[in-house]
């Protein structure tokens, strides 16, 4: 009767509700009857049991398994379904409360009270304690109920912000919410386009009023930064591509977003035109330029049709169409013309970059050497010098396609002697043993990496360095052992390096790595086995990634002819008095042509000491080049120049130590000089001793009075005498 409440006190209960509760009471008196019989048993059984087999545990029996199943059964049946609690919940008339017990109150929006929800939003923003995901949710209600174009754009503008701010604090955006973002991006641009009387641009004043209600078309701006929402939407996909593993299928998944984002920039781009906002539109250019000039012209015409297909704007007037080399050239022209100075220069390094990619290298170095870019790139910012970095890296790897090894060579040779090449180019994070970078500096590095798709293989990088190195320096090598006279400082010393390494090992192996195969065709070249080192060149693997390996490998090989004769004449022109055309053509497979116009030039640019007669066909050497010793009679010249100045520091040292630390001349002059000063001192020394010392001595004889005082007086004063006159004497010598 006390757990039931009185009828006047408690609520009223439907009937079966309350035939159900007695249910309930009776299986729970049933069960504390079965418990007290089951507490008896237990006791009796403990009753029986002595000592520790009273505390073991017991197996259970048949009949407490039973009973357990029945009260599981009995706990499943009395539990109610979700669906039912639900109702039961809403039957029972309960009232759902919020944060610190109020009454949560459902919140209707209509479009006259818009800008009072989103300027409490606004508010709220960057508060301790703001659910960021449902600010988003309301601002996607907020989105519904927009009355006019207005109110969308303000509603849109505050709702991709706070997109931005739900994934701060991560390593980088979700794709998801990523997409999210740039859904409401292009729904704000298409509101734009759809309404060109609406303007969005940072200094315009602010609508927070209820005026915004009664729009009905005409001109409006409001305050915002579009460009800013295409900046952070570019910058978040850049750090998801340098999150993610770029060998993993998730990289390449990704990777198919980078055409929406095309076509977002470019819509972006066709806006800001038509409004005249003049620096957005340069950052967002350079933002598409960003996107172009390290895509070869295939894969950046495969881009341009879909975004063609994608875009929904008008053309632009900036870029009037064409192929992907004009659409290019039209961005980069006008950033140069309305660009500030540092836009002005990524620009150019960016535009120097895709020339040099398609080939184009007299095109790219007219440009880097017309904008002067090399004088004042070290005081540009990191990001600028990472993107010279790369752009003269390209140059070197198209002056090599072309041929131009010395201009390779030139483009590559600061780069790769550095030792950094990949902190230099932004590919990687390396620890210098000098240097140990701080946390914090670590993750800053890391932020200015490239994804993997834009890096330069470094690989092959090195191999077209290397192999340059050794078409110059060889032959350089065999010049400076011919003419001791020319200079022998290395042109390239990392090659030199290399080179000696290599020679020093004991055993050496078949080539298996790209620098072994170029290590392997430096000593053949020497050696005069053009064969073998074109063979040994041709061999490397990383040649296919270039799209005309082919004719590089054609290349190769008549640089190496051509390296080989001149490095063959640099080592045997002393043993030869005259040479015939035909035999070098034969020798290093050349047409007569092109032998004769290389002995040419050589002769002309005094390399060779010799001269060509074109009606018998030789190489005729001079006079001077016979006087030119070979490589083992200048090693024995320099070895007897050595013995000479050796025997003659002996016998320097051992008339310094026979004459006591004194040349001979030195010796006989300080001879004459020392004899004088001896008898000059001696007379002096004679001189005081007489009168001198016997007037001192008869004074103290007769002042003592005693013979023994006499004999020590006159030792004593002899002893004075001789200590004044030799230090006079010797001052005196000294004078003389």
């Amino acid at each position: 009767d006390q757990a039931v409440p009185s009828t006047q006190t408690a609520r009223a209960v439907p009937k079966a509700k309350q035939a159900a509760r007695d249910s309930d009471m009776d299986s729970d008196d049933s069960q504390w009857d079965m418990d007290d019989s089951e507490v008896s048993s237990s006791e009796s059984e403990d009753e029986r049991q002595v000592g520790f087999s009273r505390w073991l545990k017991k197996a259970p029996t048949k009949d407490e398994s039973s009973v357990k199943k029945t009260k599981k059964d009995r706990s499943q049946r009395s539990t109610p379904a979700p669906a039912a609690q639900a109702d039961e919940d809403e039957d029972d008339g309960f009232t759902t409360v919020g944060k610190g017990g109020k009454v949560a109150k459902k919140v209707e929006v209509t479009a006259e009270s818009l800008n009072k929800h989103l300027k409490a939003i606004r508010d709220a923003r960057g508060r301790k304690g703001t659910d960021k995901k449902e600010t988003v949710v309301m601002l996607d209600s907020l989105l519904g109920v927009a009355g006019n174009a207005l109110q969308r754009c303000k509603v849109l503008m505050t709702l991709i912000s706070a997109q931005f701010d739900e994934s701060s604090g991560q390593s980088y955006m979700p794709v998801e919410q990523w997409k999210r973002s740039q859904c409401s991006i292009n729904e704000l641009l298409s509101t734009l386009e759809a309404n060109r009387q609406l303007s969005i641009f940072e200094t315009a004043d602010a609508h927070d009023d209820d005026s915004d209600v009664a729009y009905a078309g005409e001109e409006a701006t409001l305050r915002g930064s579009v460009v800013s929402f295409i900046d952070r939407l570019d910058d978040e996909f850049t750090r998801s591509l340098q999150t993610i593993d770029p060998h993993t299928p998730d990289y390449i998944e990704r990777m198919r977003d980078s055409v929406p984002l095309y076509v977002t920039i470019a819509r972006a781009q066709s806006y800001f035109e038509r409004a005249g906002l003049q620096e957005s539109l340069c950052r967002v250019v350079l933002r598409r330029i960003e996107h172009l000039y390290y895509r070869t012209d295939q894969v950046n015409s495969q881009v341009e049709a879909a975004a063609a297909a994608l875009k929904t704007s008008g053309e632009s007037r900036i870029v009037s169409g064409g192929d992907i080399e004009s659409v290019v050239h039209g961005l980069c022209t006008f950033l140069y013309q309305h660009a500030d100075p540092l836009l002005r220069m990524r620009a150019m390094l960016m535009h120097i970059f895709n020339h040099a990619l398609h080939k184009r290298y007299y095109v790219a170095r007219d440009l880097l050497l017309m904008s002067h870019i090399q004088e004042s790139a070290h005081q540009a910012d990191i990001n600028t010098q990472v993107l010279y970095n790369r752009a003269l890296a390209q140059m070197g790897l198209a002056a090599f396609r072309l041929g131009l090894v010395r201009e390779a060579f030139e483009h590559t040779v600061e780069l790769m002697s550095s030792g950094h090449q990949r902190e230099l180019l932004a590919q990687g994070v390396g620890q210098m043993r000098t240097q140990q970078l701080s946390p914090a500096e670590e993750q800053l590095q890391r932020q200015r990496q490239l994804p993997f798709h834009i890096n330069i293989n470094l690989e092959l990088l090195e191999c077209v360095f290397l192999t340059a190195s050794m078409l110059i320096e060889i032959p350089f090598m065999a010049s400076a052992n011919a003419n001791p006279e020319t200079r022998r400082t290395a042109t390239c010393r990392v090659f030199r390096r290399m080179l000696d390494y290599n020679e020093r090992q004991v055993f050496l192996g078949p080539p298996e790595n790209t620098r072994d195969h170029i290590m392997a065709a430096a000593k053949a070249l020497a050696d005069g086995d053009w064969v073998a080192a074109r063979d040994f060149i041709q061999a490397i693997k990383i040649w296919s990634l270039l799209p005309d390996c082919e004719e590089i490998k054609d290349m190769m090989a008549s640089k190496i002819q051509i390296e080989a004769l001149r490095t063959y004449l640099f080592t045997y022109s002393t043993q030869f008095e005259s040479v015939g055309l035909d035999d070098l053509a034969t020798m290093f497979d050349l047409p007569r042509g092109k032998v004769y116009s290389l002995l040419a030039r050589m002769v002309y640019q005094d390399e060779l000491q010799a001269s060509l007669d074109e009606v018998s066909g030789v190489l005729v050497f001079s006079r001077a080049n016979f006087e030119a010793s070979s490589r083992l009679q200048q090693t024995a010249l320099m070895m007897s120049n050595k013995v000479n100045a050796f025997a003659d520091i002996n016998e320097r040292m051992f008339e310094l130590k026979n004459n006591g630390g004194q040349a001979p001349g030195d010796r006989q002059g300080n001879a004459d000089q020392g004899g004088r000063g001896q008898g000059d001192r001696d007379s002096r020394s004679n001189y005081q001793r007489g009168p001198g010392g016997g007037n001192r001595d008869a004074q103290r004889n007769r002042k003592d009075g005693g013979a023994g005082g006499n004999r020590n007086n006159n030792g004593r004063n002899n002893n004075n005498n001789n200590r004044r006159g030799g230090g006079n004497q010797q001052r005196r010598g000294g004078r003389q």
